[in-house]
């Protein structure tokens, strides 16, 4: 199972979206003025959200 969080204290959310349109598996997805995470469980590990992120909000994990 992967384990991804958000730092919602470092994370512009809507104002920002990178994650959201980077993602290739649609994993991050808008609601209302922030980013939440949906169907974790098709990350294949990229880390693109990782890499985009200019406030290093973003942390994915191999939790197996």
């Amino acid at each position: 199972m992967v384990k991804i969080t958000i730092d919602y204290e470092k994370c512009e959310g809507a104002d920002c979206a990178e994650c959201v349109d980077v993602c290739p598996m649609e994993i991050f997805v808008i609601d209302g003025d922030k980013i939440v995470i949906q169907n974790k469980e098709e990350c294949s590990l990229c880390e693109l959200c990782i890499d985009i992120c200019p406030k290093e909000a973003i942390d994915v994990e191999d939790d197996e």
